[in-house]
């Protein structure tokens, strides 16, 4: 048990700096960035087990592998996964397994297996509970992270002495009780967090009924060549469907069934999709509905909502759980920054101001597909190349958000709305509330391998050296940690003195490290 982590009190209680209530991706995530920053933190997650039979999201982006690789993950997610990037960087549409192809979109969804200046990880297809179980097993090695399965939080009570009270039951039916200095709300939908700090979702939901299979065919195989998903459009009832291994492992989604149908009818569907009947066996069925919902607010005193707690979109797009752990990286870093104490506790209410336009920019690019569904399409490539891009390379939308406008960025005179207009196109900047752009350096290591745990100045060599030398006094006697790099003289932004957050997001930019606020980057007004 980690240090601190769990301890007893005089009254029987045990005591947590942060409590996680549920470890999906959120909670785990921000598990893993606070064990990372060296923080003590306990997670309760229902499930023992992550179950293979509903794989949910498939992609993960190149951002969310970009904090793996922080992690030191990236490569074990990659090892992990049944698919591995260089099988297929595709998606098709198709009049169905067995037909013709109609268009593909190659290099979709960040997927490359060749460098790009862009970003530091390709983006990886694997089924969201192989990404759990790597974070499972990454967390569970930890000191600082007391992981406890088959635990559920059944409530929450802020008392006025500077803590939460979050009873508990264990995995023997008991409850017993835990004081946390703050609570990380990732118990999803059906959780008590949101509804316990009063808060709720407002948005709508889809009419149409979906309806998800999963199944194995190891006999079943295409002429059309790897694809990670076909869209099938001239099936009875059009869908998608796609490989989760090469052992005979598939998926499928088809919109507008309803469960009852869905259900008595599978082997119909996936007949309708492979373009012919195929010896397979149902291993589950999941209807489930496209909901638009954002929590009307993020946080309440000592609890803070992420995850889908906080928000839920279609799958349309793949940014789901990438969404998600966006949040928790956001939150944890600012949490490890107050409990270490070198930024105050009025910091952690930046992390709805940051993240809200994040997360309504995401539900509404995801919802903007649902009229371009398989039954939505015609055969015709022009037609679907144009309608169905924008959710196939979206690089705007996941490394293209901005913070600029939270009272924690250097405010700018004129500086551009932090509203992404085109979802599709990134283009690196040094704006302050920008991801740090990225570069490979001569080395062949990432620019982001060298940035420090905390803040970093990246700053010209030989330039300012006094100046520079103040700003680390000056941190110092903050005690904010500061880590100061050199980019290489061919870096686009290497003449521009960068104050980069933990998170990698510019804080702050200036001619001089003179113009640096590193005290304003930690103490909004």
């Amino acid at each position: 048990m980690a240090a601190g982590n769990g301890a007893r009190t005089s009254e029987n209680i045990e005591r947590t700096p942060v409590l996680i209530a549920g470890g999906g991706p959120a909670g785990l995530a921000a598990a893993a960035e606070l064990a990372h920053r060296g923080v003590d933190c306990m997670v309760i997650e229902p499930r023992p087990q992550v179950s293979h039979r509903r794989p949910r999201a498939k992609t993960t982006s190149v951002r969310t592998m970009e904090h793996l690789r922080r992690w030191g993950l990236a490569r074990e997610l990659r090892a992990a996964a049944p698919l591995s990037v260089a099988w297929s960087q595709r998606v098709m549409f198709c009049q169905s397994l067995s037909g013709k192809c109609v268009t593909t979109f190659d290099g979709a969804f960040g997927l490359t297996t060749t460098r790009d200046e862009r970003f530091a990880e390709a983006g990886q297809q694997v089924p969201q509970p192989v990404v759990e179980e790597v974070l499972r097993e990454h967390v569970s090695g930890s000191p600082f992270v007391d992981l406890r399965l088959g635990h559920v939080v059944t409530g929450l009570a802020q008392g006025d002495d500077g803590y939460v009270g979050v009873t508990v039951r264990g995995a023997d039916g008991v409850s017993y009780e835990v004081r946390a200095d703050y609570v990380l709300g990732a118990d999803g939908a059906a959780g008590v967090s949101r509804e316990q700090i009063g808060a709720q979702y407002v948005g709508r939901s889809d009419p149409r009924p979906n309806f998800n299979v999963v199944f194995r065919a190891p006999s079943l195989d295409t002429d059309l060549g790897p694809a990670v998903q076909y869209w099938v459009l001239d099936a009875p009832l059009p869908g998608l469907i796609g490989r989760l291994d090469l052992s005979g492992l598939w998926w499928a989604i088809v919109p507008g069934v309803e469960p009852d149908y869905g259900n008595s009818h599978a082997g119909e569907l996936i007949t309708g999709l492979v373009g012919r009947p195929v010896e397979h066996e149902l291993l589950a069925s999941d209807p489930w509905t496209a909901r638009m919902l954002v929590a009307d607010k993020f946080s309440a005193g000592r609890v803070f909502l992420i995850g889908e707690s906080a928000h839920v979109n279609p799958p349309w797009g793949g940014h789901g759980f990438n969404t998600s752990v966006g949040d928790a990286v956001n939150i944890a870093w600012k949490l490890a920054a107050v409990l270490q104490g070198w930024a105050p506790q009025r910091l952690l209410a930046t992390y709805e101001r940051e993240r809200r336009g994040v997360v309504e920019q995401t539900v509404a690019s995801a919802a903007s597909h649902l009229r371009n569904l398989a039954g939505d399409l015609a055969q015709d490539e022009e037609s679907i190349q144009r309608a169905k891009s924008p959710e196939f390379f979206s690089l705007g939308l996941v490394l293209g958000y901005s913070y600029a406008g939270s009272p924690v960025i250097q405010p700018l005179p004129g500086q551009p709305s932090a509203v992404i207009g085109d979802v599709t196109s990134y283009v690196p900047t040094s704006e302050p509330g920008a991801r740090l752009p990225h570069c490979w350096l001569p080395d062949g290591s990432s620019l982001y391998d060298h940035l420090g745990d905390g803040f970093t100045l990246l700053c010209p060599a030989r330039l300012h050296a006094k100046g520079v030398a103040e700003l680390a006094a000056r941190a110092a006697r903050l005690r904010i940690p500061l880590a100061i790099i050199h980019p290489p003289a061919s870096y686009p932004w290497a003449q521009e003195f960068l104050l980069v957050r933990p998170d990698q997001h510019i804080a702050w930019r200036a001619d001089d490290p003179v113009g640096i606020d590193i005290e304003a980057a930690l103490y909004p007004a």
